[in-house]
């Protein structure tokens, strides 16, 4: 069978072979996060692939009635010259502690837990009508 040109070493120096690799990751880069409840709050996991520690930045802040997580960070990669960056921007409800939120970060992974608030009994306001 003749092969196509194409495929000569001359114009693939480096062959890849795509029938093998797998990539067996949720958070990619077309959805780089997920998100995973527990009984005592969520895990926020985000792909920061690329993404020097150090050059991460994590800041929570409330905008518009609405809690809000932020990761930002750029590094330049010193082999490549390639610079990777992130901008991502969260919301979350008001049933969470984002003081006690917690961001280590492992094998590319960014993890955020967030625990939920306790639950405040609520009174009953018995209004008097005029």
């Amino acid at each position: 069978m003749a092969k196509n040109f194409l495929d000569l070493d001359i114009f693939n120096p480096f062959d890849f072979d795509r029938d093998f690799y797998k990539f067996n990751r949720i958070e990619k880069d077309m959805n780089p996060y997920s998100i995973k409840q527990t009984d005592e709050g969520i895990i926020l996991i985000h792909n920061v692939l690329g993404i020097n520690k150090e050059d991460l930045k994590i800041s929570t802040k409330r905008e518009n009635h609405t809690n809000l997580i932020i990761i930002e960070g750029k590094t330049k990669d010193e082999v490549t010259g390639r610079e990777y960056s992130i901008n991502s921007r969260f919301s979350v409800d008001d049933n969470v502690d984002l003081k006690s939120a917690k961001p280590p970060m492992k094998n590319g992974l960014l993890y955020i837990s967030i625990k939920y608030k306790e639950a405040k009994e609520s009174k009953e306001n018995i209004l008097a009508i005029e």
